[in-house]
């Protein structure tokens, strides 16, 4: 029986003779482009995700349009995973339930059964459900068969699809979008689509149109959740670039010893609130609070009440709520989408509506051309009925001189001047076309497809006139949204100010912290030792992989130590990072992970970190967290890392940034005979051995055998 440290033989076979970079291009990079662009990232014309558009026209092609009997979602599901998306039905079903939830601002699919109501519901399982399209839904689709967008074969081939559908209406601006992917992320929020069609239609008229005319049109987001956006700040730069930060709040109403909730900002699940509540009371951190109840039901909505002890003011706990949990929380936009090139880029709200009246200018356009092939073929047929009719005698002696059909084709197009696909229409009528009433129908006909053939002419040649059947087809589109349903739910107050919260579970807040506090290396917060948490922020890592940032918020006036996380069993070094720094940590394997920490959201007091580092697991249980210490990002940096038989300076700039929760990148290639780091230092300054300077090396050169006792950092 061979030891675990023993390697197995490696098999010639089986080693890939490829370069890193030529392996990064040809399968990684490969994927980071499916990733953003036949996945997560929504096209900027009509708004939609790969999967999302689909499921759609999967919907479409089955006829599941309003007022026709819907279908059971798990086999409305499998067909799009059959058909078109090369992905499982449960993510299919996922998205399928977030388009026919209570709490979109535009419901895309009516959905017959338990579908979403509020935010983090879970749906019933797909075998019990039904869908079919909405009328807004039918909307997007409604032109696909006047062959208005490309269609392209399908991943297996078998199938066609649409490249975009031909939305009536501006999916990405009314229901926003979430995602994320390789190098990329999204996050739109929903607007009020009455607002936006007005905003179209005003931008179609005015392409010039001022940014304050624009923000008058649109001048907030309006999620179907509900909610506030608290201030100003923030919302123009949204506007006008497509990236800003606004604080939004839930709806807390205070009667008498009770604050009860009823509204939650966009992306905030009830259970998340909940037990964030409970944890803040457990720890001390809201004292005032005797009971909470979750009396949510599917009739009247959210409704969690929080009632307060005998001698607390519900004010002053409606006030803790929004400070120390994610009831007011900040909303990060990035718009981000695809362009025609299906290449991602931020986009403004602008350019978001001008991509849209874009697809309606295509879509008008290819309609047309088609409608007038449709037209010409059949104007063309007319006249040589036409024709035909103002001597049909001389037509029927003709035919029945005529020993055979091509005969008699010849013979039609000899006398009356006509080609061979008028003779074989005429060939082709029936004698009832013959009488007196049928050719008063054909001259009205020909009538109209002189009219229609003119009307055509002049979509497909000016654009002038496309814009005025835009805006026609625009006020049409608008009579979607008349119901009570589309009045704006989210209140925009922008003459409250935005309460300074600790919590954040939405992206990037302004950070609140007790100077009188610090943060030291146990873990521990005191006010004796330790640097001062207003120099930066506070981190901490566990051996098990865990991380944790905190800007102290929420601590409690005491005297007494108070460790920066109420579990701190395995917790091996916490600090101080400076603005600017980057969190690097080390692993027994000899892998490092170099994190942003403006990539992790802070935690308050009662957060026990979140996952770092992935370690190895099944294949090394031994593997651990050895070393985690800031790094500047200065020139010159590097980690001078030591195992049993080697060391190696390892330059800093060479480790690329990851997300939390990865396995990190190999710094310290192994001797023969060693499979563990021991130790790993940083040094902004470099090192040297002795009077010389040690020349830092890139991750995939081999590590230096000794023990690198003699290896100091440069002065």
């Amino acid at each position: 029986m061979t030891s675990p440290l023993d390697l197995p033989e490696q098999n010639p076979d089986l080693v890939l003779d490829q370069s890193a970079d030529d392996y990064w291009n040809h399968y990684q990079l490969t994927f980071a482009l499916y990733s953003v662009s036949d996945r997560a990232i929504p096209s900027a014309f009509d708004g939609l995700k790969p999967g999302q558009r689909r499921l759609l026209y999967q919907m479409y092609d089955s006829r599941l349009l309003p007022g026709n009997k819907p279908q059971k979602s798990s086999k409305v599901c499998s067909a799009v995973t059959g058909n078109l998306h090369p992905h499982g039905g449960a993510s299919m079903y996922g998205a399928a339930a977030l388009m026919a939830a209570e709490f979109q601002r535009v419901k895309v699919i009516d959905g017959q059964g338990a579908f979403p109501r509020i935010q983090g519901d879970i749906p019933a399982a797909d075998r019990y459900t039904e869908m079919r399209l909405s009328a807004p839904g039918a909307a997007l689709t409604a032109e696909l068969a006047d062959h208005a967008v490309p269609m392209v074969s399908t991943f297996d081939g078998e199938w066609i699809e649409p490249t975009v559908l031909p939305a009536q209406w501006p999916v990405l601006l009314c229901n926003g979008a979430v995602g994320i992917a390789e190098g990329w992320a999204t996050k739109v929020p929903a607007h009020n689509p009455r607002e936006v069609m007005a905003a179209c239609r005003a931008l179609l008229k005015t392409p010039n149109m001022t940014d304050d005319r624009l923000i008058k049109l649109i001048p907030g987001p309006d999620w179907g959740s509900g909610a506030t956006v608290v201030g100003t700040a923030g919302l123009r730069e949204y506007i006008t670039t497509g990236r800003g930060a606004f604080t939004v709040r839930g709806t807390i109403s205070v009667d008498g010893k009770n604050c009860v909730i009823t509204e939650l900002p966009p992306g905030v699940a009830s259970n998340t609130v909940q037990e964030r509540i409970r944890a803040l009371v457990e720890s001390g951190e809201l004292p005032g609070v005797a009971d909470m109840s979750d009396l949510t039901d599917r009739r009247n909505g959210l409704r969690i009440v929080v009632t307060a002890k005998r001698g607390h003011d519900a004010e002053q706990i409606r006030e803790q709520l929004l400070a120390l949990t994610p009831l007011e929380s900040t909303f990060a936009a990035s718009l981000v989408a695809l362009d025609e090139d299906r290449v991602p880029r931020w986009w403004s709200v602008r350019e978001l509506i001008s991509a849209f009246l874009h697809l309606r200018d295509s879509v008008v356009l290819h309609r047309s051309e088609y409608r007038l092939e449709k037209v010409t073929a059949r104007r063309h047929l007319v006249a040589g009925l036409m024709t035909i009719h103002l001597d049909i005698d001389a037509a029927v002696a003709v035919i029945r001189a005529s020993d055979t059909v091509d005969e008699a084709r010849q013979g039609l197009q000899e006398r009356f001047s006509i080609d061979a696909e008028q003779a074989d229409y005429v060939l082709g009528l029936q004698l009832r076309r013959l009488t007196k009433l049928d050719v008063i129908e054909l001259q009205a006909e020909a009538e109209k497809l002189d009219a229609e053939f003119t009307e055509l002419t002049e979509l497909v040649s000016s654009p002038d006139a496309r814009r005025k059947v835009i805006d026609q087809e625009l006020v049409e589109t608008a009579k979607l949204f008349k119901g009570a349903e589309f009045d704006r739910r989210t209140v925009l107050d922008f003459e409250a100010t935005p309460t300074v919260s600790g919590s954040d579970e939405d992206g990037a807040r302004e950070r609140r912290s007790n100077p009188a506090w610090r943060l030291d290396d146990r873990g521990v917060f005191s006010d004796s030792h330790g640097d001062l948490l207003t120099s930066g922020l506070g981190w901490a890592v566990w051996a098990d992989g865990r991380i944790k940032f905190t800007t102290g918020s929420g601590l409690p006036y005491k005297i007494r130590d108070i460790p920066v996380a109420p579990d701190i069993t395995g917790l091996l070094t916490s600090g101080v990072l400076a603005e600017g720094s980057h969190l690097a940590l080390v692993t027994r394997r000899g892998k490092v992970l170099r994190i942003d920490p403006a990539a992790v959201n802070p935690q308050g007091a009662a957060g026990n970190g979140v996952a770092g580092v992935k370690l190895s697991g099944d294949r090394d249980p031994d593997d651990t967290v050895i070393a985690a210490f800031p790094l500047t990002c200065a020139n010159g940096e590097a980690i001078l890392s030591v195992s049993e038989k080697g060391w190696k300076v390892t330059e800093v700039a060479d480790i690329p940034v990851k997300g939390r929760g990865g396995a990190g990148v190999g710094f310290h290639p192994f001797v023969n005979g060693e499979n563990a780091l021991l130790s790993a230092t940083v040094s902004a300054t470099g090192f040297v051995r002795g009077k010389r300077a040690v020349q830092p090396q890139n991750r995939a050169k081999a590590s230096v055998k000794g023990s690198g006792s003699d290896v100091t950092p440069a002065p």
